[in-house]
Order: C-alpha cells, then sequence, then structure tokens
C-alpha cells in the first residue's frame, strides 16, 4: 500500500527538526525532502499545501525500499480532528510526538516568532503571554496529545523527549528503533544540535527582511531553499557570525516563572505520567 506510514505530529520548537534529522539517517527511513507538507488539518500556509493526495505522495519514492516514508508537519498535534484525518488516510501509522519543558519551548517560541516578525523586537514576554494565549497553550501537551493516543495506542503513538535525547543519545537513538522495530544503524554524528535554532537579533533582522518575504511572495523557493545544502550552510554561518539567541537575555522574573510553574502544573504531571522521568522534579513542584 503506498501510504506515508510514519508522522512527527510536532509539538513547534520542541526538537522536530532534530527528531527528523535522526529518522532521516536510517537506512531503512525516507522522511520528505520537504519538512512541514501541512496536508492533514487546516493548520499551515495554504500556498505550502499539496493541492491533492497525488500532489502529497509526490513527496515519496514509494517504489523504493523503504520501511517508512514519513511526513514531519509540527501543526498537525494541534487537533483531533486531524488525528482522524490521519487515522483514516493509514490507521497503521506511527506517530512521534517530540516535547520539550513547556516553559522553555514558550521562551523559544516566543524568540522565534520574533524572528518571523510575528511578535515585535521590542516586545516583552509578558507583554507578548498577555495576548497571545496560543503562546501559553502549545506547551500544554496534555490537552492536544491524547487524541493521538487513543486513535492510535501505546503500540503507534509515542511521546518522546528533547531533554532526555540530549541527556542520553544513545539510549534516546534504541528507543526510537525499538518503537519503529528497525534494525540497529549507528546514531548519526552531531544528534546533540537543534538543527532549526533560533537566532540573535542581529540575525532574525536579517531573516525578517529576506526569508520572510521570499517565503511570502515565493513559497516554491523558499521550498527549494529547505533543501538546499548551500542555503543551510550559509545561515549556519550567519548564525555563528551573529549568534543565536540567548535564554540569557530574556531570563524569567521570579515572579513570571512562579506563574508559568503554575500554569504548567497539569502539563508536568503528564509528562511525568507518561514515565519521562526527566521531568519529575517540576511535576512535583522542585523545579525551580
Amino acid at each position: 500500500m503506498n501510504r506515508v506510514n510514519l508522522f512527527i505530529i510536532g509539538v513547534n520548537k520542541a526538537g522536530t527538526s532534530w527528531l527528523y534529522y535522526l529518522l532521516n539517517h536510517h537506512p531503512d527511513v525516507f522522511m520528505a525532502d520537504a519538512k512541514e507538507l501541512y496536508y492533514f488539518g487546516d493548520e499551515g500556509p495554504n500556498e505550502e499545501r499539496p493541492e491533492s493526495l497525488e500532489a502529497y505522495h509526490r513527496h515519496f519514492p514509494f517504489d523504493q525500499n523503504y520501511r517508512y516514508f514519513g511526513d514531519a508537519t509540527v501543526m498537525y498535534y494541534k487537533s483531533a480532528a486531524t488525528a482522524d484525518e490521519i487515522q483514516d488516510y493509514n490507521p497503521d501509522a506511527k506517530i512521534l510526538a517530540i516535547v520539550r519543558d513547556p516553559i522553555q519551548r514558550l521562551l523559544s517560541q516566543f524568540r522565534y516568532n520574533k524572528q518571523l516578525g510575528l511578535i515585535d523586537e521590542a516586545t516583552s514576554l509578558s507583554e507578548a503571554l498577555s495576548n497571545r494565549r496560543y503562546l501559553i497553550d502549545t506547551s500544554h501537551y496534555e490537552e492536544t496529545l491524547p487524541a493521538y493516543a487513543g486513535r492510535f495506542g501505546a503500540d503507534q503513538f509515542k511521546v518522546v523527549s528533547l531533554e532526555a535525547g540530549r541527556a542520553d543519545p544513545g539510549a534516546f537513538w534504541a528507543g526510537l528503533l525499538h518503537f519503529l522495530d528497525l534494525p540497529h544503524a549507528p546514531r548519526p554524528e552531531a544528534d546533540d544540535q537543534p538543527e532549526n535554532p533560533t537566532g540573535s537579533p542581529a540575525f532574525r533582522a536579517v531573516y525578517r527582511s529576506t526569508v520572510r518575504p521570499l517565503r511570502r511572495c515565493f513559497p516554491w523557493a523558499y521550498r527549494w531553499l529547505l533543501g538546499s545544502t548551500v542555503a543551510r550552510q550559509a545561515k549556519l554561518a550567519l548564525l555563528r557570525l551573529l549568534g543565536k539567541a540567548s535564554a540569557k537575555t530574556e531570563a524569567l522574573s521570579p515572579e513570571m516563572e512562579a506563574q508559568l510553574r503554575e500554569e504548567f502544573a497539569p502539563t508536568y504531571t503528564y509528562l511525568h505520567d507518561l514515565g519521562l522521568e526527566v521531568y519529575a522534579r517540576a511535576s512535583a513542584g522542585k523545579g525551580d
């Protein structure tokens, strides 16, 4: 059956690019050359969405001998209706979600939204949170991911952790192979580095004036850039020159951190109940 059978459904700014990178280096896995296909659900830019199932399938060489054909689109996690669409499309698919400490994920998305021009560079975190509830909602994994757990079950749906992967890359890789029932393959090198880092304010200004207009006006060219080794090397060189975003420059006040700890108490409990012990201290209220 010519169907995509592996989905990375999110979560945004929690390590999906890193997970995509890892899986794409296994010889039995083909991840679509274009990350973020937006085919299922109604999230994401319409101009980048395949216009038909045939167009969607053109991203995958089904005539080749791969065990998995994978689609990594972070917007898929958001809706139970999207889970239904994917289940209807392929009820035997494997589903992966990657999570991150909910507060750190929120901060990363806040900085990344500045890079995208969705939040003004001068806007503080408290100002952003006052009128952009989605920054908080995205980190409430317990409100979205159970839709996939209920439809696909433990054998087909797995939540993994960015922090756990960084703490023990070998065990993380072995866990992925076990879940996907894949033969052993060497863990990709440099897999402790993020594949889609957010830049410093200077880098973000360059990004907003170049890449964002290109994506808006010429989405096909933007798609080409995403798969271009030369473009990626240029981006990394610019990041080295101008710097990456620093959490220290946008540190939380004790009051804000306490508010967010309270906000995400159910989230930490959910993660702990999944067996992700890396979040155990936070779920017990000792994460400061």
